[in-house]
């Protein structure tokens, strides 16, 4: 869990006994317009012959590579099974740490499971249980399935709105197209980090999932095992979608019946062919809590940034050929409703308008092609500092500067070329802004014949 100084976790676990004492509600006729939006088969046009690759893992530099196929139930098992040698390692690990193994059983008895299970979207509710039953031999349950899986809404309500003064939650996204790329071409850049959270575990064991799913969009993520509800993902229809926490200023931003966002982004690229249809997805739902998606459409070469609260859901756009985000509120709709934004997140908003802006100090508009963005997002300048700290004073941080973009102790960066279905992964190995990105086709990893290649195996 990221930390927050000076106060115990499981002091916030009984600060939010009274605020979720009400969890156990059902979820009746939450959604406006309902859980999903109409879609057309992208494989009609891009791979009418198309079947899906049969599931299996296989190798591939740093990563394991998981195709999924079939129904969220099928999905689950064959997860657990291909993957259940390091499942049970992470079940192991979750068993000796004190705090971790502990969390399932009190958030069940403050009825967050109860929350978790009303609130979650039924392909999550169908591929947990596929899970489990293919780990529940080495103690994997339907509990900690649903406390991982819905971790972005029980993550606020368990900190039920203690202000965050340490490392808070460290995501960056650029969305660039246009003159700001250089060649006009749309590339979405994401860093992921859950602020504090160096877990071992989850960096030995970076995972692409390719998921088939009946009668949705193939669709990728990049995550970790047991990553059912995705924070960085792209799909076949060309949109890529990355998920940043935001710390919300109080109750009012937050509600006991609605969806998780993570999950949420999970919906969207499964059924999504447009930004448009993202955007009536988003609207269509109820929130639960204060989440930011940044969403790219490479068949509109277009992109834009939602901010989302239980009260409101606004929308920023790119202006000259870009738009970022961090873990803040920049929308000037949005202003108080999230807590004050922890140094790190407004340090990163700092060091984009430094590098990304137009008219930034050192700006590389322009030239925000995929080496451009990777360097920005491996940038270790913290702003506030104003000087590259040496290797040695960021190792005895944990690479955990929680200033920077590339140095705050991020879990795993990616670059999206959502046009023509090609993304590009770092994650696996410390420190991360110091390695080199590895290039993947969706095109290829689905097995569409004459589909898209990478130009390059590794962005230096």
């Amino acid at each position: 869990m990221p930390s927050r100084s000076n106060i115990p976790f499981l002091l916030y676990l009984a600060l939010t006994i009274t605020a979720c004492s009400s969890s156990s509600q059902q979820l009746d006729a939450v959604d406006k317009k309902g859980d999903t939006v109409e879609t057309r088969s992208i494989l009609e046009i891009i791979a009418p012959a198309w079947t899906p690759v049969p599931p299996h893992v296989e190798k591939i530099g740093r990563f394991n590579i998981v195709w999924l196929a079939g129904t969220p139930y099928e999905m689950g098992v064959q997860h657990g099974e291909l993957l259940h040698e390091t499942i049970a390692e992470a079940v192991e690990f979750i068993e000796a740490d004190l705090t971790l193994s502990a969390i399932p059983m009190i958030a069940k008895d403050m009825g967050l499971v109860d929350l978790a299970e009303a609130n979650s979207y039924p392909d999550i509710l169908d591929e947990c249980r596929g899970l489990v039953d293919a780990t529940g031999d080495v103690g994997f349950t339907m509990d900690y399935c649903l406390v991982l899986n819905f971790g972005d809404v029980l993550l606020e309500m368990i900190y039920n709105g203690v202000p965050n003064d340490d490392n808070g939650p460290g995501c960056s996204s650029v969305i660039a197209n246009g003159q700001a790329t250089g060649d006009g071409r749309l590339l979405h850049a994401r860093n992921l980090d859950w602020g504090g959270m160096n877990i071992a575990i989850i960096h030995q064991h970076p995972v692409i999932f390719v998921r088939q799913p009946t009668g949705g969009i193939p669709h990728i993520y990049v995550g970790f095992p047991l990553n059912l509800s995705p924070y960085s993902g792209m799909n076949l229809a060309g949109i890529s979608m990355g998920s940043h926490e935001i710390d919300p200023a109080g109750p009012a931003e937050q509600a006991t019946v609605g969806r998780s966002h993570v999950q949420m982004l999970g919906q969207a690229l499964k059924q999504a062919n447009s930004l448009e249809d993202v955007r009536t997805l988003i609207h269509s739902q109820k929130h639960m809590s204060a989440e930011l998606f940044s969403v790219a459409d490479g068949s509109a070469g277009t992109g834009a940034v939602f901010e989302m609260t239980a009260s409101a859901v606004n929308e920023r756009g790119q202006v000259d050929g870009y738009v970022y985000a961090t873990n803040h509120f920049l929308h000037t709709k949005m202003a108080g409703k999230d807590s004050a934004a922890s140094s790190g997140s407004l340090g990163r908003v700092m060091r984009l308008q430094q590098l990304v802006d137009k008219d930034g100090e050192q700006s590389r508009w322009g030239e925000l092609d995929e080496s451009g963005l990777a360097a920005i997002m491996r940038d270790p300048i913290d702003p506030v500092l104003g000087e590259p700290q040496t290797d040695e004073e960021l190792e005895a941080m944990n690479w955990d500067n929680n200033g920077s973009l590339g140095a705050n102790g991020p879990m795993h960066f990616v670059i999206f070329d959502p046009a023509n279905r090609l993304f590009y992964v770092d994650a696996g190995i410390i420190p991360l802004h110091k390695q080199p990105y590895s290039c993947f086709s969706l095109d290829e990893l689905l097995g569409i014949p004459g589909g898209n290649s990478c130009p390059v195996a590794e962005l230096p």
